[in-house]
Order: C-alpha cells, then structure tokens, then sequence
C-alpha cells in the first residue's frame, strides 16, 4: 500500500516506517527531516495545504503527529486539534480509504484490578487527553459520512530505548509495527477502536477486541507477578 506516516520523525513513526518500509511504500511527513524516509515531507500540520498534499496519492494514512503530553493551549490547539482535523479533512478529500489514528490507552484511568474494554467511558485529565477523545470522534465522523474506514489505536507506554514490554500497559517495537498494519489493512472496517498494547498474564486491557476486528495478533508478552496485579 502507499501509506502516509504523519510524526515520522518521532519515536512510535521511525519503528513504524521502518517496519512497513520493506512492504509498503511509505512517505513520511513531520516537523523536521526525515533522513531514512526517501519520500518524505517536512511541513507543520496546521497547514492544511501541506498536508492535503501529503495525503495525495495515498491509500492510507497513519496519523501519529502532533504535541505529546501536556503542553501550553496555543501548541495544542494547533498541532493536536488543528492539526488532526487537517488530516483527516486532507485525507477524505484526497480518497484515502483507510486512516489509523494514535489514540491513547491511558484515556481510561480505571483501577488496576479491572480489565480496561472498549465498552468504558474515557477519563480525560487534560487537553492532550481531550485532543485524543477528539481525534477518536473525528474518526467516527468521517467514517460515517464517507467511503474512508478508520480505526483509532489506543496505544500504551512506547519507549524507543525498550523493545520488548515489561508492563501490560506497554507497546513493543514489534507490536506497534504490527498493530498499525492491522489497522490499515484488515478488510472491511469502517469504524473501530483497538487496543495498542502488546500481551501480558495481567489482564489489564481486552485484547480479544483488537484480534477480532482488526485481526491483531500481539506477539510480545511481559509477565508481572500476580501480586503486582491488586
């Protein structure tokens, strides 16, 4: 597939690039340069332009991009909710057929004994929380209204320094590659939320959910001593 990789230049869009490179022609579009992407464009999400030329051509986008964590009002705006609408306004018109948005797993700050499902409600405890939940309606929006499937990846604690977990609440390298694939390639979604998180013995997050819609197999397992669990 021809697949736009928006913050490609950042710890979660260099593993995924990487990892799709040798499948799919990856461009890859971020704030600053891109030097192992030989498509690649630099541009700020808040451009519109830009990044409606990006998504030409392609037939699906990965949206990574934006501010993490807690930021001041005026970044956030631009680069987590501008920004987000601006890709998927870009990519609707552009034709893409499948868009994978980066959510977030800690949107559900529930105690750790219960197992994290899709049927609960987010929790949001900031703006970039928020810019999440916003992101995921988006999704639900232009899914509904159009011939663009979407699924939102609520991914877990990613570390580029780390490749395999430690923690149920962990993402590995490989797993990331192959959650965000899943996502963009599985037939016949039109709207979906998964889990992106690799497998643990704690059931902290239903993985059952993400292997039956979009067919994602975690490979990677940390194991947690049960008393760690209560």
């Amino acid at each position: 597939m021809r697949i736009l990789i928006t913050g490609a230049a950042g710890a979660v869009g260099s593993c995924i690039a990487r990892g799709l490179g040798a499948r799919h022609d990856i461009r890859g579009f971020d704030r600053v340069p891109m030097p192992d992407i030989d498509d690649a464009i630099v541009g700020d999400l808040a451009d519109f332009d830009t990044v409606l030329t990006a998504t030409a051509g392609m037939e699906a986008v990965i949206h990574l991009g934006g501010s993490p964590g807690e930021q001041p009002w005026e970044e956030i705006s631009q680069n987590n909710y501008a920004g987000t609408y601006n890709v998927f306004e870009a990519s609707s018109r552009s034709g893409v057929r499948r868009l994978a948005f980066a959510s977030r797993a800690g949107l559900l700050k529930y105690p750790k004994e219960m197992t994290r499902t899709m049927d609960m409600l987010p929790q949001p405890h900031s703006l970039y929380d928020i810019s999440k939940v916003f992101g995921e309606s988006l999704g639900y929006m232009y899914s509904r209204s159009g011939d663009m499937g979407v699924v939102s990846v609520r991914i877990g604690n990613f570390n580029r320094e780390r490749d395999l977990p430690e923690h149920p609440h962990q993402l590995s390298h490989g797993d990331a590659v192959r959650v965000f694939e899943q996502a963009v390639i599985h037939p016949g979604v039109q709207y979906e939320v998964v889990f992106g998180v690799s497998d643990s013995n704690w059931p902290l997050y239903d993985l059952e959910h993400g292997r039956r819609v979009i067919g994602y197999e975690p490979q990677d397992r940390s194991e947690v001593p049960e008393e760690e669990w209560q």
